[in-house]
C-alpha cells in the first residue's frame, strides 16, 4: 500500500528546541492513524507541519496529496452565531464572509452534508444544535473539498460517549468507502483503539509507529498503569 505520509529523520523544532526528533513514520494511504502522546509532546505541531503550517524542521517529509481537509481543535461558536450548519460548511469555498456558492459548490456542500448527516437539520443555526450535531458540521465543512487526508484535533473530547462513537463510525465508513486516510489526535485511548488501524505515539521527543493490534496491547497498558485517569496519559 502507498504511503499518504512518509518520513525519514524529520526533526521538528519550536524555536531552538527540537521537540521530537529522527522521525521514521509511513503512514498508508486509506489508514485511519490515531495520533497519540501527552500534551506538548509534539503532536500538534507535527500536524501543522504535514499542512504547511510550521516550517522550522530538518530533514524528509512527503505528504502525498495537497487536498487535506483539517478540523481544529477549538472553534468559537456561541449560541448567536448566525450562520445556518449549511452556510457554516459552505465558508469553505469562501474568502471572509461571502455566503453565496456556485451550483458545484452547492452540489458539494449537500454532499458533504449528507455524508455526515445533516441534511434533515441544514437550515438550523449552528449556534443552537447540539454538540454532536455542531461536531459533524465541523467535519462536514473539512470534506466538502472532497479532500484525501482528513486530519481531526480532538474532536471527540467535549462530546459523551454515545455521540463519540457515532461520530468516528461515520468517519471510519468514509474512510472505507472513499479510501480517506484519517489522522485523529486523541487522548482516548480506549475510544479509538476499536477505530483505528495504527497510530504514531509522541513520547519523550521521538515517535514510535504501530498497527492496530500494538494499539490494543497500548491500551491494556496504559489502562493497567493508570486506571483512573487514562486520558492524561496519553
Amino acid at each position: 500500500m502507498n504511503a499518504m505520509i512518509d518520513t525519514h529523520q524529520l526533526t521538528i523544532r519550536y524555536g531552538d528546541k527540537a521537540i521530537a526528533s529522527e522521525i521514521n513514520v509511513d503512514v498508508p494511504a486509506g489508514s485511519f492513524y490515531a495520533i497519540l502522546g501527552e500534551n506538548g509532546a509534539g503532536k500538534t505541531t507535527f500536524v501543522k507541519t504535514l499542512i504547511g503550517k510550521h516550517h522550522n524542521y530538518v530533514g524528509n517529509l512527503k505528504v502525498n496529496t495537497q487536498a487535506i481537509g483539517f478540523v481544529p481543535q477549538f472553534r468559537d461558536i456561541s449560541r448567536d452565531y448566525p450562520l445556518s450548519i449549511a452556510e457554516f460548511v459552505g465558508l469553505a469555498f469562501n474568502r471572509g464572509w461571502h455566503l453565496f456558492n456556485n451550483q458545484l459548490e452547492k452540489s458539494a456542500i449537500h454532499d458533504a452534508l449528507e455524508k455526515m448527516d445533516l441534511v434533515d437539520i441544514a437550515d438550523q443555526r449552528l449556534g443552537l444544535v447540539s454538540g454532536g450535531q455542531r461536531q459533524r458540521a465541523f467535519v462536514a465543512q473539512a470534506l466538502v473539498k472532497r479532500p484525501e487526508l482528513l486530519i481531526l484535533d480532538e474532536s471527540t473530547a467535549s462530546l459523551d460517549h454515545e455521540h463519540k462513537i457515532q461520530l468516528l463510525t461515520t468517519i471510519v465508513r468514509l474512510q472505507k468507502e472513499t479510501g480517506l486516510t484519517v489522522l485523529f489526535i486523541t487522548h482516548e485511548l480506549n475510544l479509538v483503539a476499536d477505530f483505528a488501524d495504527g497510530f504514531l505515539l509522541f513520547a519523550n521527543g521521538s515517535v514510535t509507529q504501530g498497527n492496530a493490534q500494538a494499539l490494543k496491547k497500548l491500551t491494556v497498558d496504559m489502562t493497567v498503569t493508570h486506571p483512573e485517569n487514562e486520558v492524561h496519559h496519553v
